[in-house]
């Protein structure tokens, strides 16, 4: 018997209102400058123009950068979990998806200061997902993923002391 494909939306990054008030003027500018280079290359000033080229990229970059959303689905029949990253519904790069995963865990990286959650895909197999900055904000994503998955949660925060995390307590 097949299993089910249905991927089950466990979360969804959320902007601050103020990321879009920073945003809204880069991309007016962008559009200004695009103009602009367009009437340089008219004029014949190529050197100007491709100068202008690279500072509209740069205010997309920037303006896209306070934008996009990312969204995480999660099989728990399949043991996947997928990363979908867009801006304004167009997809910025190709899902990435990860199979069979059996556990997450969320480890402290003492030499940057910050916490980094793992997929286990095997025993030695580890894929890093994310990085936060706080505990908090780490296990909360940790834990999402886990449950959509309906796998276990590893708490590697300690060295030496990893602890399996009993997901009931947390909620």
């Amino acid at each position: 018997m097949k299993k089910q494909e249905f991927n089950q939306l466990v979360y969804i990054s959320k902007r601050p209102f103020w990321h879009f008030l920073i945003a809204l003027p880069l991309y007016c500018f962008a559009v200004s400058m695009l103009l602009k280079t367009i009437d340089l290359f008219y004029l014949g000033k190529v050197i100007d123009a491709l100068k202008f080229v690279l500072a509209t990229f740069f205010m997309l970059v920037c303006a896209g950068g306070l934008t996009f959303t990312k969204r995480v689905y999660t099989n728990s029949d399949l043991k996947r979990v997928t990363f979908n990253f867009t801006l304004f519904k167009i997809p910025l790069s190709k899902d990435s998806v990860f199979e069979n995963v059996q556990y997450v865990s969320v480890y402290k990286n003492y030499s940057d200061r910050d916490f980094e959650i793992y997929v286990w895909l095997s025993s030695t197999k580890k894929k890093s997902i994310s990085v936060h900055l706080d505990l908090d904000s780490a296990f909360n994503y940790a834990l999402k993923i886990a449950d959509g998955l309906q796998v276990d949660l590893l708490d590697a925060t300690e060295k030496g002391n990893f602890k399996w995390v009993e997901k009931e307590k947390i909620q």
